[in-house]
C-alpha cells in the first residue's frame, strides 16, 4: 500500500472505524502536509511504529492539542461586543469526534458591515496589533501568536450577486451563541472549498464538508438545503465532493448526491490528494505559480491579478498607492526574479502551468457556467498561514 492509499486508509479508520491502521512515515508526513495529523490520535497506540516516528507524532499531536485550547481560550475572549458570527474553525471542528483533533489556523469572525470597524477598533484597544492583508474582505490582527481575521465579507468573487447571497445569509444568522445553524455553516463550508479549489485544496477542508454532511444533511434535509445552495450556484459542487467522500473517504452513502460525475470525483480527489492543505505539497515557489497559473486565465484576468498583488506591494514598501499599469508591471518583475531564482525554473513552471490547466479544467466541471467568467478574474487564494513569520513571508511573495 502507498502512502497515499495508507493516509486515506487511516482517516477512514479513525472516523469510520473501517479500513486498515496503516501508520508510517510517509503517512505521517502526508497528514501534516494536510493539518491532519491528530485525526488518528486514538489509534496510534495500537500501531507498530518505529520509536522516533511515534515520538515525533506524540510530539505533533501535543503540539496541535494545546494550539487548540490556546486558540479556544483566546476565541472566548474576543473583546468585541458588537454581533459577530464565527465562521471556519471552530465552527467547523464541531463535526468532529473530537473537536481538537481539527487544527487551527486563525479565527475567523464576520460581522454586519455596519459593525466592521467598531469591531477592529476593539481588537485595537485591546492589545492586538494589526497586520498586513492583501485581501479588501477583512482586516488581520495578532496577540500572542494567534490571528484573528474581521471579515466585512465572506464569499468571493466580491460584489457578485452569488456572493452577496452567500454574506446576506451569512450575517441574517447571526446570534448570540456566535455559531451559525447548521445549513447555513454548511454554505460556508462549502464556499470555502469552492474559494480553494483553484489554488489548492486539501483534506482538511473537505473533511470539514464531509463530517458536517455525516451529522446534518440526511437526505430528508437535502430539500432544505437545496433551496439554500440553489440561490448561490453550488449544488454540482455540493454533490461532487459529498460523493467524492463516499467513494474515497468512506462517508455513508447519500441519494441526494448519487447522480454525481465519478470521473469528476476521481479528479477532485487526485487534485486533493496532491496539493496538500492550501496546497503545501508544491512548496512556497510552486504555489506561488499555482495561485497565477489558476487565476489568471485571460490577459484581462492577468492583469487584474498582477495589479492587485503590484499595487499592494508597492504600497507596503514606499507608502502610497502606484497607477494601476506600474502596479502591474512591478509585481510582472517580481515573479520574473523569483522564477529565475529557482533550479529547473522553466521545467517547473511548464509542469505548474499544466496543473494549473487541469485544476481549471476541473473547477469548471464543479462550478455553474453562470459563475465561470467571473471566477476567472478572483484575487488569488489566500495564503497558508503556518505561524506569524510564514505568513508574513506569504505576503511578501
Amino acid at each position: 500500500m502507498n502512502d497515499e492509499a495508507g493516509t486515506i486508509s487511516l482517516i477512514k479508520k479513525a472516523l469510520w472505524g473501517t479500513g486498515e491502521l496503516t501508520a508510517n512515515e510517509g503517512v505521517f508526513n502526508d497528514l501534516r502536509d494536510h493539518t491532519l495529523v491528530a485525526l488518528p490520535a486514538d489509534l496510534l497506540s495500537s500501531a507498530d511504529l518505529p520509536e522516533e516516528l511515534a515520538a515525533r507524532w506524540k510530539d505533533a499531536i501535543v503540539q496541535q492539542l494545546m494550539q487548540y485550547y490556546k486558540y479556544k481560550q483566546q476565541e472566548s475572549e474576543l473583546p468585541v461586543a458588537v454581533p459577530y458570527v464565527i465562521l471556519k474553525g471552530s465552527a467547523a471542528g464541531r463535526y468532529y469526534p473530537r473537536p481538537e483533533y481539527r487544527a487551527m489556523g486563525d479565527i475567523d469572525i464576520m460581522t454586519r458591515m455596519e459593525d466592521f470597524s467598531a469591531a477592529c477598533e476593539a481588537l485595537l484597544e485591546n492589545g492586538y496589533e494589526e497586520i498586513p492583508c492583501s485581501e479588501s474582505r477583512h482586516r488581520q490582527f495578532i496577540r500572542d501568536g494567534i490571528i484573528v481575521e474581521v471579515h466585512q465579507s465572506f464569499a468571493v468573487p466580491g460584489g457578485s450577486e452569488r456572493a452577496e447571497k452567500i454574506d446576506r445569509l451569512i450575517v441574517d444568522n447571526i446570534n448570540p451563541t456566535h455559531y451559525l445553524p447548521d445549513l447555513v455553516n454548511g454554505i460556508v463550508l462549502l464556499e470555502h472549498i469552492r474559494y480553494h479549489l483553484r489554488g489548492g485544496i486539501g483534506l482538511r477542508q473537505i473533511l470539514d464538508w464531509m463530517l458536517f454532511v455525516n451529522q446534518c444533511l440526511p437526505d430528508q434535509k437535502w430539500p432544505e438545503f437545496r433551496a439554500m445552495v440553489d440561490r448561490t450556484d453550488m449544488e454540482v459542487l455540493a454533490a461532487a465532493v459529498t460523493r467524492m467522500c463516499e467513494l474515497y473517504l468512506g462517508l455513508p452513502e447519500h441519494e441526494w448526491c448519487r447522480n454525481a460525475d465519478r470521473e469528476t470525483c476521481a479528479r477532485l480527489m487526485s487534485a486533493v490528494m496532491n496539493s496538500g492543505n492550501f496546497a503545501t505539497k508544491l512548496g512556497h515557489d510552486g504555489y506561488i505559480s499555482a495561485r497565477f497559473f489558476t487565476s489568471t486565465r485571460t490577459l484581462k484576468g492577468a492583469y487584474r491579478f498582477l495589479k492587485s498583488r503590484g499595487e499592494w506591494h508597492w504600497s507596503e514598501k514606499y507608502g502610497y498607492k502606484p497607477l494601476p499599469l506600474v502596479g502591474s508591471l512591478y509585481q510582472l518583475g517580481r515573479y520574473l526574479v523569483l522564477g529565475l531564482r529557482r533550479k529547473e525554473t522553466f521545467r517547473k513552471l511548464l509542469m505548474e502551468y499544466r496543473l494549473g490547466r487541469e485544476r481549471n479544467a476541473l473547477t469548471d466541471a464543479l462550478i455553474e457556467e453562470e459563475n465561470a467568467e467571473s471566477e476567472r478574474t478572483v484575487f488569488p487564494a489566500e495564503e497558508p498561514q503556518k505561524n506569524v513569520t510564514d505568513n508574513r513571508k506569504e505576503q511578501a511573495d
